[in-house]
C-alpha cells in the first residue's frame, strides 16, 4: 500500500467520523454551544483584545524579528532543507492527496475513494 493511498484511506476514515459526530445529538449540542460561545459577549471581547494585541508594538516587533531570521544565514539553510525535503517524490504524492482530500471536502463531496488524479 502507497503512503499516498494510506494517507486517503486515513482522511476518510477521520472525514466518517466527523460526519458521524456532527450528525449525532452530541454533535448537535456541541455545535450550538460553540456557536452561542462564539457569540457571547466574552468571545468578541477576545477577538477584540487579539486584534489589540496583534496591532501592537511587540507584536510588529516579534514579525520583524521572525523575518529576520527567515532572511539570515540559518534561516535560508533551513529553508533550502525544507524546499530539497518536499521536491521527494513520496512527500508531493502526500501533499498532492491531502490537497485533493481538501477540495472535496471543501466541495462537499466528502470521501470520494476514487484515488484518481484531477489536471
Amino acid at each position: 500500500m502507497t503512503i499516498e493511498s494510506r494517507i486517503r484511506e486515513f482522511f476518510n476514515r477521520l472525514l466518517g467520523a466527523a460526519s458521524d459526530f456532527r450528525d449525532s445529538e452530541r454533535g448537535r449540542q456541541a455545535a450550538s454551544r460553540l456557536q452561542d460561545l462564539r457569540d457571547g459577549d466574552r468571545a468578541k471581547k477576545a477577538a477584540s483584545t487579539l486584534n489589540d494585541i496583534k496591532d501592537s508594538d511587540r507584536a510588529k516587533k516579534a514579525a520583524a524579528a521572525f523575518n529576520d531570521l527567515r532572511t539570515s544565514e540559518a534561516g535560508q539553510r533551513a529553508e533550502s532543507t525544507l524546499r530539497d525535503l518536499r521536491q521527494r517524490e513520496p512527500v508531493k504524492k502526500a501533499e498532492e492527496s491531502a490537497r485533493r482530500f481538501l477540495q472535496d471536502m471543501r466541495a462537499g463531496g466528502g470521501s470520494s475513494g476514487s484515488g484518481g488524479t484531477t489536471a
